[in-house]
């Protein structure tokens, strides 16, 4: 999730524990089929990212850090404050901006 939060600063709490969850589960669900195990045989990587073997407590604690990243990433963004949104520029008539490249 910390990874996930840093390509992409901007994404919500949930949003970010939600896709993590996705993505772990996934890769558990993945090791059902032999693919991970052959590839964790041959490269030391594939094998520390995918594992190689279906464990189902697996997916309680998956889903547990998910909720526990959600709460500090909850809690960070509290006390870092509400960030600044982009101001609505005001608008002509035709709904342009006043900036806008008119032809």
């Amino acid at each position: 999730m910390a990874l996930l939060v840093a390509l992409a600063p901007r994404i919500t709490p949930l949003r970010a524990a939600a896709t993590a969850l996705a993505a772990s589960w996934a890769v558990e669900f993945l090791q059902l089929g032999g693919l991970p195990a052959e590839l964790s045989r041959h490269s030391t990587a594939a094998r520390l990212v995918l594992g190689s073997t279906f464990n189902a407590p697996d997916l309680f604690w998956y889903a547990a850090g998910a909720a526990a990243g959600w709460l500090l990433h909850t809690a960070a963004r509290a006390r870092l404050g509400p960030r600044p949104r982009a101001s609505a520029r005001p608008r002509g008539r035709d709904g342009r901006r006043p900036d806008a490249h008119r032809p």
